[in-house]
């Protein structure tokens, strides 16, 4: 694949999207915490874990990211040659290869190996953030969005957004939302 053009603007949200791994590492830790310390208020627990299960803590990197992407947005609309057809690519990206990564290693470390450690889980969290935004700068500097990848793209944001939202109330029974220390689905 032919790289394009290496701008200004497209150094600038490379750099954006790239330091912005320590934002999500620093906020996405700190919701863990956000729940209680609200004395388990159901509006905040749409945008924070309130339980211990794997989907719940996919909420730690997905919003903090979510508005990462939103600022993006926001600093570089209208500068240079900036796409924001591409960004909107880029942030599908991140918001897919995170959680995958999150959910397929900690799945490999448990189920395959039997190891459960906080430290690894930080670990996976870590990798899963880094990998997130390494992927959607590629995807921001080589993609040639249509309207159907954009369309796609925006489609899955808002169903992970609805599934995220949604399993909060109203989880289906499946291991990846089990709250293990209670035995418990959702709040």
């Amino acid at each position: 694949m032919k790289r394009p053009q290496n701008s200004l603007s497209e150094r600038s949200v490379t750099r954006y999207l790239l330091s912005g791994v320590p934002f999500i590492i620093f906020f996405g830790t700190l919701t863990h915490f956000i729940f209680e310390w609200s004395n388990q208020a159901v509006l905040v627990g749409l945008f924070v874990p309130v339980n211990e299960s794997v989907w719940e803590h996919l909420k730690m990197s997905f919003w903090p990211t979510f508005l990462w992407f939103l600022g993006a947005l926001l600093v570089f609309r209208g500068k240079g040659d900036f796409s924001a057809s591409r960004l909107l690519l880029a942030a599908a990206t991140a918001l897919f290869v995170c959680p995958l990564t999150i959910v397929t290693f900690f799945y490999t470390a448990e189920g395959g190996f039997g190891i459960e450690s906080l430290w690894v889980d930080g670990l996976l969290f870590f990798l899963g953030i880094i990998l997130g935004q390494c992927a959607a700068v590629h995807v921001y500097r080589y993609a040639k969005p249509s309207r159907l990848w954009v369309g796609v793209a925006a489609g899955f944001v808002l169903l992970f957004i609805a599934a995220l939202i949604l399993f909060t109330f109203r989880q289906p029974h499946l291991p990846l939302l089990l709250d293990k220390p209670t035995g418990t689905y959702g709040i």
